[in-house]
């Protein structure tokens, strides 16, 4: 997997912008997320090229260092074909596939990443063309066979506090529960920004940062509204008790 070796210095540091935007992607991938049950021998994500010029595609996971290069991938799946040519209004499906080599938990979800980079072709006629690498990088959820699917009674189970201008989520199930946007009624909009986004780890707790907002929100008070992203990507609007 040496394609974007002797570029990545500079590769990663560009992807790591605005430039990860799938608003820019010719490659459109069909969903933001991945559920892959450990009891599962394969599970399928379908990429198609939506550009008018053929795409060479890279795909690899990583455990969560998004400045990781595909070589240093060092994590129990196998993505096939890891390199391939998507042409023009065509598809290309990766098959991703667990291997037995490490022993995931039993009792939780574990967190892991899939980069997909696209390279466009570099024009011949005009040397002063920039070819630009984009990538998107999709959460991929190992899910013990033992737990059902992200059900939206386990997302009733998250508590919310209010801590000064932050709010405090404790998770108390084995999933990871991530939402788009938190607000507090009366006050303004939290961030969901940083490396973790709107999301909570399985048996922890995330605190996100308050900032005013003049805006009315339609909620009972001392609630916290939120949007919530179940195992499909949808939003779901979910409202909780502001606890103490």
């Amino acid at each position: 997997m040496r394609l974007i070796k002797k570029y990545w210095p500079l590769l990663s540091l560009l992807l790591s912008g605005f430039f990860s935007s799938s608003l820019y992607a010719g490659i459109v991938i069909s969903g933001t997320r991945v559920i892959y049950p450990s009891d599962a021998k394969e599970i399928t994500l379908k990429l198609e090229n939506k550009s008018r010029f053929p795409l060479l595609v890279q795909s690899w996971i990583d455990a969560g260092d998004a400045n990781s290069a595909p070589e240093d991938s060092d994590v129990p799946f196998i993505i096939m074909p890891p390199v391939s040519r998507v042409e023009p209004a065509k598809a290309q499906t990766l098959r991703i596939t667990a291997t037995p080599l490490v022993s995931h938990a039993t009792d939780r979800e574990t967190l892991y990443w899939i980069n997909v980079l696209e390279v466009p072709p570099q024009s011949k006629g005009d040397q002063n063309y920039l070819s630009i690498a984009y990538r998107n990088r999709l959460k991929v959820f190992y899910r013990p066979s033992t737990l059902p699917g992200l059900s939206l009674e386990t997302m009733d189970k998250v508590s919310w506090q209010r801590q000064g201008e932050k709010l405090l989520a404790k998770n108390p199930t084995p999933y990871h529960i991530s939402y788009a946007s938190v607000q507090l009624s009366g006050y303004g909009i939290a961030s969901v920004a940083g490396t973790d986004g709107g999301m909570i780890a399985p048996f922890s707790e995330q605190t996100f940062q308050l900032k005013r907002d003049n805006k009315a929100v339609a909620a009972p008070p001392n609630s916290v509204i939120t949007k919530a992203i179940n195992d499909y990507g949808a939003f779901i609007e979910k409202i909780y008790p502001l606890g103490r």
